[in-house]
């Protein structure tokens, strides 16, 4: 009778093996269930952490940042992505999250680029081309569907695509890729890592956020050519992976550093009879537009490349935002106080900064002027304004 106890203890914990693959993943620890048997506290816990780790982190000052950003998305459109095991389906929450971060990205890179490449059934297709006008994004991506998702994913024919694209620009540029990938597996026609060696040798950074599971080779893609490589949970931290690369990347220090020719065209009222070069075929959308101090062409929005003479044009606002990141806003001191809660209703409860509302048990101090924020506050300053409004008075 022992014996058969002693088998049947055996059989519940498994092989040996799988006891070590289980301890080191740390799954009881990260995902622990509630009362009902839901992870969904867990993963909140985890988006909480992920967060804070962001506003925390020191950003480097004083730095070469490469914020003339041209920047592929690569959106995986394979069958794998019109599963709906995240409601209504993964391409669903991926063109969801891409919304709100072209949103995010044109606000703190007003000078930068984004184009969008699709790939599916083993072929890459450039969908937008490289482009400073949002709506032309948002637009491109609104027709996107489920019914598209088809076929296998090629990150090798993907990453050559967006590496023919990228590798004729001036040597002064940050050259990006950020790839949105579904598939467990990647089916290309030849070594990927020789097309890694390409990109590390064209001065491409290839970041990779997964909506899946982790896939090696995408991680070793990413290490290869000092990207990023994630795996989202949920929407929510998609959202939050896809922000991070909001901010600029520091530049090599073999990236040429040149002087830039920009025109600073003003907003006016066009009243001679002429063609947009935004919109050659449908002609001006507005009476108004910007025109070219070089070469007279027209355009509706800025900033954008004329494509008459190739000299960039911004508006100065524009370039301003542009620089923020080189003097970036330092993460405050997190500050708890159990005690803090018991003197809420008192006159003399500590008041937030920002909002002057009173703070609760956690609050955040800036390093440089002592004035404490709430979490909403310190979110807002660090995520969009750029600036402590104690340290500015």
């Amino acid at each position: 009778e022992m014996s058969h106890n002693q088998a049947d203890d055996e059989d519940q914990k498994g092989y040996t093996w799988e006891a070590g693959y289980a301890d080191g993943l740390n799954i009881r620890e990260v995902l622990e269930e509630d009362e009902g048997g839901s992870v969904e506290k867990a993963i909140g816990r985890l988006l909480a952490d992920a967060r804070r780790k962001q506003r925390a982190t020191e950003k480097p000052a004083r730095v070469r940042l490469g914020i003339m950003r041209h920047v592929y998305v690569v959106v995986d459109c394979s069958r794998f992505m019109a599963s709906n095991i995240i409601p209504p389906s993964k391409l669903r929450m991926v063109l969801s999250a891409l919304d709100v971060f072209f949103d995010k990205f044109f606000e703190q890179n007003p000078i930068a680029q984004v184009g969008v490449i699709l790939c599916k059934d083993r072929k890459a297709e450039r969908y937008v081309s490289l482009t400073g006008n949002i709506r032309q994004l948002k637009e491109a991506m609104a027709v996107v569907q489920e019914v598209q998702c088809a076929g296998d994913f090629s990150l090798q024919n993907a990453l050559q695509l967006a590496l023919t694209n990228l590798q004729d620009l001036p040597g002064h540029v940050s050259r990006e890729v950020i790839v949105i990938a579904a598939a467990f597996s990647t089916v290309d026609h030849g070594s990927i890592f020789t097309t890694a060696e390409a990109l590390k040798a064209g001065k491409v950074r290839v970041s990779v956020i997964g909506v899946g599971a982790e896939v090696y080779v995408y991680k070793r893609i990413a290490k290869m050519t000092s990207g990023r490589y994630e795996v989202a949970v949920d929407p929510e931290h998609a959202r939050l992976l896809l922000s991070a690369h909001t901010a600029p990347p520091p530049t090599n220090k073999s990236l040429e550093c040149n002087a830039v020719r920009v025109g600073f065209p003003s907003h006016e009222e066009i009243r001679i009879t002429s063609f947009c070069l935004c919109h050659p075929d449908s002609g001006p959308i507005s009476s108004r537009g910007f025109v070219c101090v070089q070469c007279g062409s027209r355009h509706c929005s800025l900033p954008v490349e004329c494509k008459v003479c190739k000299l960039t044009l911004v508006a100065a606002p524009q370039l301003a935002r542009a620089f923020r990141h080189l003097l970036p806003l330092h993460p405050f001191q997190a500050h708890e106080d159990e005690g803090r809660m018991e003197k809420d209703g008192e006159e003399d409860a500590e008041e937030c900064m920002g909002c002057s509302c009173p703070l609760e048990s956690a609050s955040y101090v800036c390093t440089e002027c002592k004035s404490s924020f709430c979490f909403d506050c310190d979110v807002l300053l660090h995520e969009s304004l750029n600036i402590c409004p104690g340290c500015a008075s």
